[in-house]
């Protein structure tokens, strides 16, 4: 059986990386043809090495970054699809499907959430607002300016000022390409005919100038046939490039065609539009565009089973899709744990980045500033983690090192996993802070989805203490497997609890180990296997055969 198996994010070997990494080194065990399916080119042996996997059987294919329906076209190749991407609804048209569920986005299908689209809907017809449909990138913002990337051939729909009558059309777009390089041909087009026999007319050719930042304006007419539906549906066309090599972009992996600004229909109404939503309250305007579409929902559905990695997980995806899902968490290495005489040592794991989803590193160094004061002064707080591509989460990280100087506090960057193992088996405490100061109701991404970490440090016997919210309070039993706490002072008070008595210590720690086990890879193994063997009538057992 070939197995593909997709993730926009493998290059950051991260905890959600080893989930489907595993389940790539399960099915290739068993005989499968396995290749992830990435858009950065990534070392097999680095992410065999960061993640623990054996991966030798397992092949690596490296493909343009492409709007969700144009990545479709690359599951047709599998029998066996897996969508491990965070974030990601690409549609599958594989045999079977499977989508992975670090947690979902929200897709509001209550009855406020259809006022909401039923609103925007009118709003766009009344003020004439584009609908970007299919072969677009998501907006982004250049000088205060607006636009989307198409992926060489985009579709966009404008509601027609009359029916069955000729329309303007005025479009604004950009080259971004390298200073020097050719003009590029855009050609337009617009729908025409009855939905059993569609074609597209050509309504405008164009040639855009690489005059990188700048935008040029172009017009045309579309014809009275393309507007006998009170809408008119335009595809831009041009040939792509690759930022990441023209512009030598390192994080840009896109196959890009030309940057599009604007494309309206030229009429008071837009322009109350643009006055209102874009100019004068300009927040207003990215809500109306940030309402999800719905699509998102028809692409889902060609997925045969989905799979969330936590009950918090699940629970978000009922409440955001209104669908069910069969929890499947994901694989910790518990395995091959050395005994060692445990130090006083914090330990904390975690990526070093400046974004809403962050490991609130500063959270901790505070709580150890905190407890240094009250125990001996051999206690250290150890921080690991690598750092993500950018000045803004190097500057993050130089922050934290200034929070630490002049406290027994050390700093982990990049450490192999077998060192990191080695801190673990040495720590007598784990500390997790990620969502501190969030409120779960509002920002519930802003959590663990799973934690991987805190088991990995439990397996150990170094005892957890985590936030109490998300889903680690699956992971952490309060009092039995470690604690759970709701502020720094908490968290203060009930490690020092643990320092001061030994035999509470030791029973949390035998606790740890213990509760560990249902997280493990061959825990993993067997319910995967499960769960496939019963979506392809036992194929996935029987392998290569």
């Amino acid at each position: 059986m070939k197995v593909g198996i997709y993730n926009q994010w493998l290059h950051t070997m991260g905890g959600g990386e080893r989930h489907m990494g595993k389940a790539a080194e399960v099915l290739a065990s068993l005989g499968h043809a396995v290749e992830f399916i990435t858009h950065r080119p990534v070392s097999r042996d680095a992410l065999a090495r960061k993640l623990n996997l054996n991966l030798d059987d397992v092949a690596i294919r490296v493909v343009p970054l492409l709007p969700w329906n144009q990545l479709a076209d690359y599951s047709s190749e599998y029998d066996l699809f897996i969508n491990g991407s965070f974030l990601s609804v690409v549609p599958s048209r594989a045999r079977w499907s499977v989508l992975f569920i670090l947690f979902p986005f929200p897709l509001d299908t209550s009855p406020q959430g259809q006022f909401k689209r039923w609103l925007a809907g009118h709003l766009r017809r009344e003020l004439l607002i584009p609908k970007y449909v299919e072969g677009f990138f998501g907006p982004e913002e250049l000088g205060g300016s607006r636009f989307r990337w198409t992926a060489g051939e985009g579709e966009v729909i404008l509601p027609a000022l009359r029916r069955g009558r000729p329309c303007p059309v005025r479009l604004v777009l950009g080259s971004f390409r390298p200073a020097g390089a050719p003009p590029v041909p855009v050609q337009v087009y617009a729908q025409c005919g009855t939905e059993s026999a569609r074609r597209w007319l050509a309504i405008g050719e164009f040639q855009v100038a690489t005059t990188p930042g700048n935008y040029v304006t172009l017009d045309c007419i579309a014809p009275a046939e393309a507007t006998t539906s009170g809408q008119l549906r335009l595809r831009i066309d041009s040939p792509t490039f690759r930022p990441h090599e023209a512009l030598d972009d390192p994080d840009d992996f896109r196959d890009a065609g030309v940057a599009v600004a604007r494309v309206m229909v030229p009429h008071p109404r837009h322009w109350l539009y643009e006055l209102l939503f874009e100019r004068l309250v300009p927040e207003l305007g990215a809500r109306l565009h940030g309402l999800p579409d719905l699509r998102a929902m028809t692409y889902i559905r060609t997925y045969d089973l989905i799979l969330p990695i936590s009950e918090f997980s699940q629970h978000w995806l009922q409440r955001y899709w209104g669908l069910p899902g069969q929890i499947l968490y994901p694989p910790v290495y518990v395995d091959d744990v050395v005994e060692r005489p445990k130090r006083p040592l914090i330990l904390g794991v975690g990526r070093f980045f400046d974004r809403s989803h962050n490991k609130r590193h500063d959270v901790l160094i505070r709580a150890f500033q905190n407890l240094s004061r009250q125990v001996p002064e051999d206690w250290e707080l150890h921080l690991v983690g690598s750092i993500e591509p950018g000045h803004q989460h190097a500057r993050y990280f130089e922050r934290l090192q200034r929070m630490a100087r002049g406290w027994p506090i050390h700093f982990h960057v990049d450490l192999p996993f077998a060192e990191l193992r080695k801190l673990y088996e040495e720590a007598s405490l784990y500390w997790h802070a990620t969502g501190y100061g969030e409120r779960e109701d509002r920002n519930p991404i802003r959590f663990e989805h799973f934690g991987i970490t805190p088991v990995e440090a439990m397996a150990a016997g170094c005892i957890p203490g985590v936030l109490a919210k998300g889903a680690l309070t699956e992971t952490v039993e309060d009092g039995k497997s470690g604690f759970l706490w709701h502020s720094i002072g908490e968290l203060v008070k009930r490690s020092r609890e643990i320092i001061d008595d030994p035999a509470l210590a030791a029973r949390l720690r035998d606790g740890a180990k213990t509760r560990a086990t249902t997280f493990s890879d061959a825990a993993f193994r067997s319910h995967l296997t499960a769960l496939l063997d019963e979506l392809t009538d036992g194929a996935v057992a029987a392998g290569g055969t």
